[in-house]
Parts: C-alpha cells; structure tokens; sequence
C-alpha cells in the first residue's frame, strides 16, 4: 500500500516539484495509520495538498535564501584576492565561518519542520482512526457505557479488523443483556414470554 500512496502522491504534487524522499516519508506515515484503502485512496491523498503546499512554500524560502548567500559569497570570493595584504583570502574549497553558521541554522529550521509536520501527520491520523471507531461503535448502537470503557484494537489493524472486532462487542453486549433479562424471568416462564425473548434477541443482532 506504501508504494500505491507514494505513487499517487507523486502523480498529483508533481508540480510542486518535491522529493522524492519526503513523498515516500508522506507515504510511510499514511500507511501507518491502517485507515487507507483502494477505496479512499485518492481522497486521502487529495487531503494531503496543505501540508504539501506548506513543504514547498518553505522549502522555496529556503532555496531563495540559500541562492542569495551563496551569490554573495561568490562576490566575495571574486573580490578576495583585491583587497590587499590587509584580508587573508578564503581558501577555495573552505566556507566562510558566517556562511557555515547560516547552512547550519537552516538545516536546524527545516529539521524542525519536518519534525512538526510529522507530529501534526500524526496527531491527525491518531484523531480520525479514533472518529472512525466512535462512528462505527455509534453505528452498531452499542451502549454508551461500554464504549466509553474503550476498546483493545491494536494501532495496526484496518478498517475492515475495526469492524469486525466492534461487531464482535456488539454481540457480546447483547449476549449479556439477554442472559441478565433471562435471569429475571421464573422458571415457569410462559411459552409465549419465551417466544417474545427470542424475537427481541434476534432483532437486536446487527445486521450482517
């Protein structure tokens, strides 16, 4: 599925002209989420387009600083060798201290968007996958109670696992519900009682 993302990622953005290391690292952390399909493939990628346009706005600052600096380096290399035995000239392949520091501070900058950007991706798909789980538990009508005891399913498992591990809850809750009921009743429950027991039970069952 990583190589499906990636390859719908970079068919879309490829007029924004970004690597492809950063799609893959996009594609990796959508893939980690378990939520994308065949299905919602192209929607998910489609929501991707912010926080990419947001990449490349930066990365464009960052590549016009860069060219700026590296232009005025280039002045200053040119005039080195005229102003005299009062500056020493900057061995040609040394960088200026000022020029390392700038490389240094803007590598530090992208490294930390990168980071907030991987944080955000993450907080996100952790938000929807819990919207889906409280939708689908919603859907199945199981008790308010019982889904805010939570439930055990593992960070990895997809949509389909989510679904038939909420109906499995389901199940067991109504399960439950009718042996509490059950228990209620006398033993000289009436034929007609234990008919109508068997009607509720099967009309709370969700539907395959």
């Amino acid at each position: 599925m990583k190589e499906k993302i990636y390859n719908q990622l970079k068919q879309e953005y490829a007029r924004l002209g970004l690597s492809d290391e950063l799609l893959q690292s996009v594609a990796a952390s959508l893939e980690a989420t378990g939520l994308v399909t065949d299905e919602n493939l192209a929607t998910v990628v489609k929501g991707q387009e912010n926080m990419l346009k947001s990449y490349q706005s930066n990365f464009d600052k960052l590549r016009t600083e860069g060219a700026g600096y590296k232009k005025e380096l280039e002045e200053l290399k040119a005039k080195g060798g005229g102003q005299g035995g009062g500056q020493q000239q900057q061995p040609k392949n040394e960088m200026p201290e000022w020029f390392t520091k700038y490389k240094d501070e803007q590598d530090k900058k992208l490294n930390a968007l990168i980071e907030e950007n991987t944080k955000f991706k993450a907080e996100k798909a952790k938000g929807e996958r819990n919207a889906l789980i409280l939708a689908k538990a919603k859907e199945l009508k199981i008790s308010k109670s019982r889904i805010e005891e939570g439930f055990a399913i593992p960070d990895d498992m997809d949509e389909a696992g989510i679904a038939t591990y909420l109906s499995k809850v389901k199940k067991n809750e109504v399960a439950k519900g009718l042996e509490d009921r059950s228990s209620a009743f006398s033993l000289s429950t009436s034929e007609d009682q234990g008919k109508e027991l068997a009607k509720e039970w099967a009309k709370s069952l969700p539907d395959a």
